[in-house]
């Protein structure tokens, strides 16, 4: 052996044959005290050690209480052999490409400069000079963050899967292939976050956004971008002709695509001036990491769920801001009317009872509205009330009926739309009388706003525990767009009404017990709406 002395107490040395290797890397074992650290080929370098005694020795200190870290190259051919050394060391990593090996402990190192394919082990290197320990310690540091963990790459031997990789990329060109073949392979669900209005527009240009929109036939696309004049046209062609759900977010500078759940691409992205996608990416990072995708998944999700609560909000106060506008034009209109009818009567030195009719019919109008308003307050402050009495249901309806034709009769006397309603034996319910009158009002009320002529009829079904009213007309039919929200608040698309009648109806319905629904008619034109109560309250 070739001996150098640095000092007393370090020594640096070169080991020739296979003998001398293996007495020092026994003495380099025994020596240790807290940690070693082993970088090791997938077998070759060990054949001479004896692959038992090299157990015994890890079991050894292992009961002594030393760290042991160990990374080796796993592949099929050494499978087993991995799996007895992971019975006995606990942080045990993969790393591809390794050759030779070597162990640093707290003040030794010693590395063999022997290739896989050349056996038996025939020279190595040892030394026990603080700073090159500190330098090869620092190399296992690098090679330990830079490998993955064991169980991973056996679980992809064992179940073929694909091996886990981290790309970073400073290629504009290679990131623009990697975002475009991702949008190409999507199977079940894509995940984009874009941070500039424009980065829409490119990929747009680029086609991307097109396997997108085919993606979504099968699979469930989400966008988070920031929607301006930009991109608006481009938002509404995505909401309207695909399954692209698009959510509208805060500027950035960096972009992201997860795609299934198995793979993400994210990348900073410059502002972006050029006319070219990928001269607008910076630095990216590639990889099928599952960890990571879970921890940026996580992200998109607090980030999709704070912009989708953003945007209710703001439908919310677009709604409520068209409720009250249309809620102060539907009040001022009977109140007018009033003034000016009361006025003409005032004026004229004989009763005319056209005029009385207009000021009885707005009143009642004026009625149903300020009750539907007072009622919505009440729903939305908890403090709706219900006062059951006995009553008969079929009288109310009668008088309901008989008042809505003689309005339509002062407003036009050939007016085109019939209301039919057969009286039948008393039908006795415990309920909130005034209440029950304002859902057949409301819901009569609903039919000829959106009948122009033909045929509105009130029905009721009396059965054994419960008696179901029933306003079937032959109007427009209820639009496709307001059916899933047709019993919430403000929902309307008509030029009059505030859009709150049905809501409230539903509420009044389910205080009693019963329960209200809206459907469009099978056979003809038009709606039937219709609602139950409890025959015995």
């Amino acid at each position: 052996m070739t001996f150098v002395k640095t000092n007393s107490a370090e020594k640096t040395e070169i080991l020739f044959g296979q003998h001398d290797v293996l007495e020092k890397w026994k003495q380099c074992a025994f020596n240790t005290r807290n940690e070693i650290n082993i970088y090791a080929d997938s077998g070759k370098s060990l054949e001479t050690l004896g692959f038992k005694n090299y157990l015994e020795i890890l079991r050894s200190l292992k009961g002594k209480g030393v760290k042991i870290r160990y990374i080796t190259e796993i592949s099929k051919s050494n499978l087993q052999f991995c799996k007895l050394l992971m019975n006995v060391i606990s942080e045990f990593r993969h790393l591809d490409g390794i050759n030779g090996a070597f162990g640093v402990t707290d003040e030794e190192f010693l590395a063999t400069a022997t290739l896989q394919d050349v056996t038996p082990v025939s020279h190595a290197i040892y030394s026990s000079a603080r700073q090159l320990v500190e330098v090869q310690r620092h190399i296992f540091e690098t090679l330990w963050n830079r490998s993955v963990l064991a169980e991973r790459k056996l679980k992809e031997i064992e179940e073929g899967t694909e091996p886990e990789f981290f790309e970073v990329i400073n290629d504009p060109q290679r990131s623009t292939a990697i975002i475009t073949n991702l949008a190409r392979i999507i199977n079940n669900e894509a995940l984009v976050l874009l941070p500039l209005s424009k980065s829409m527009v490119r990929l747009y240009k680029l086609g991307i956004l097109r396997n997108l929109v085919e993606s979504s036939e099968k699979s469930k696309v989400r966008i988070i971008c920031p929607i301006d004049r930009e991109n608006e046209g481009i938002v509404r062609f995505l909401r309207t002709n695909s399954n692209v759900s698009v959510l509208n977010g805060p500027e950035g500078s960096v972009g992201l695509l997860i795609v299934d759940n198995s793979k993400f691409f994210i990348s900073e992205v410059h502002e972006e001036t050029g006319t070219e996608f990928s001269k607008t990416l910076g630095y990216g990072l590639y990889s099928n990491s599952i960890s990571v995708i879970q921890s940026i998944r996580l992200f998109f999700e607090l980030l999709w769920k704070s912009d989708e609560l953003s945007e209710r909000l703001k439908d919310h106060e677009r709604l409520q801001d068209e409720f009250i506008n249309i809620a102060s034009h539907e009040i001022k209109t009977p109140i007018q009317a009033l003034l000016t009818y009361a006025e003409l009567l005032q004026s004229e030195p004989t009763k005319n009872e056209s005029y009385v009719d207009a000021i009885q019919r707005n009143a009642l109008r004026l009625k149903l509205l300020t009750n539907n308003l007072l009622d919505l307050t009440k729903i939305q402050n908890k403090t709706l009330v219900i006062r059951k009495d006995r009553f008969d249901l079929s009288e109310v309806i009668y008088l309901l009926v008989e008042d809505f034709r003689n309005q339509t009769k002062s407003i036009n006397s050939h007016y085109p739309v019939e209301l039919s309603f057969v009286r039948h034996d008393p039908v006795f319910v415990r309920a909130d009388k005034e209440k029950v009158a304002q859902i057949i009002s409301n819901l009569i009320h609903n039919a000829l706003k959106f009948t122009e002529k033909g045929i509105i009829s009130i029905t009721m079904k009396k059965e054994y525990d419960q008696v179901t009213v029933s306003v079937k007309d032959t109007g427009t039919g209820i639009d496709p767009d307001i059916m899933p929200n047709l019993f919430t608040k403000f929902a309307t698309k008509h030029h009059s009404g505030t859009g709150v009648g049905l809501y409230i109806s539903k509420n009044i319905a389910e205080a009693h017990g019963g329960r209200i629904w809206g459907t469009n008619n099978l056979h003809g034109k038009g709606a039937t709406f219709a609602f139950t109560l409890p025959m015995h309250n």
